[in-house]
């Protein structure tokens, strides 16, 4: 009997050894296990403004970066001896923030050089018009009437490099003419520009390089065009004509046509008399 209990006794022993070594191990194993227990983390916002000096409803509309060509470098050592054409145009100085305007697009392109087969973009050379970039506001053409603008009067820049490389026989390859008249260039000869939407554009064709060189002084704002090596341009005849509402320029080389572009300008909403 003794022996019965004895032994029911030792099983009972042995029964309680493997129950506590099989709950160590799975409480070894559980803490093994990744943690999931659902945590919540915080995350916080901060709203920024950032200011700028420039009033951006009178800014020119932003675009993707205007380089539509290789850039252009400026060039004041080398010779280019050989004038092919000039031109130039007048503004009142008076008006200070124009002139100023007029001014630093004409210093953007002074040296400018096109290599020949090259092309040069207006918007890609003088940039966006900004407040940075030592602009003023003036008058410009907005949705058919004359109100202020950043770079107003950039358009006469544009205009008298138009009517230089006119005369310098370049191909031109973009070019608009303003929605409303001005008066520095005939009507049909201007060149308007607009950064994002529109540009001036011509392509050097003549078999050499040539460089641009601007002057602006005293009311007066002059482009002209000279090239490295001695080219023969032709003998280039530019004339304007009106047909009801169009102005058509032409230009004959040789007495042979190689350019035409017809302008029609609208009324001005207001009557306000400006010369953008």
């Amino acid at each position: 009997m003794k022996r019965r209990i004895k032994a029911l006794l030792c099983c009972s022993l042995a029964v309680l050894l493997v129950a506590g070594v099989l709950g160590g191990c799975a409480d070894k194993k559980e803490s093994t296990e990744p943690d999931t227990t659902a945590t919540t983390a915080t995350t916080t916002t901060e709203t920024t403004t950032e200011t700028t000096t420039e009033d951006l409803s009178t800014t020119f509309p932003e675009a993707a970066a205007a380089r539509p060509y290789t850039a252009l470098e400026k060039d004041s050592e080398t010779e280019f001896p050989y004038k092919l054409a000039e031109y130039e145009t007048h503004y009142n100085s008076a008006n200070e923030t124009r002139t100023n305007n007029v001014s630093v697009s004409a210093k953007a392109i002074n040296n400018i050089v096109v290599p020949d087969g090259g092309y040069f973009s207006f918007n890609q050379v003088v940039g966006k018009r900004t407040v940075i970039a030592g602009y003023d506001e003036a008058s410009v053409i907005r949705d058919g009437e004359f109100v202020d603008g950043l770079g107003g009067g950039v358009c006469q820049t544009s205009s008298t490099i138009f009517e230089a490389v006119l005369r310098a026989n370049c191909k031109i390859v973009e070019r608009h003419n303003h929605s409303l008249e001005v008066k520095y260039v005939p009507l049909g000869g201007d060149a308007t520009v607009s950064w994002g939407s529109q540009d001036f554009q011509f392509k050097n064709n003549l078999g050499t390089d040539i460089r641009l060189s601007m002057s602006c002084s005293k009311g007066t704002l002059r482009c002209a065009v000279w090239a490295k090596d001695k080219v023969d341009i032709g003998d280039v005849k530019i004339d304007i004509t009106q047909s009801g509402e169009q102005y058509i320029l032409t230009r004959t080389v040789n007495g042979e046509k190689n350019y035409e572009t017809k302008s029609k300008y609208s009324e001005p909403k207001t009557t306000v008399a400006t010369t953008n």
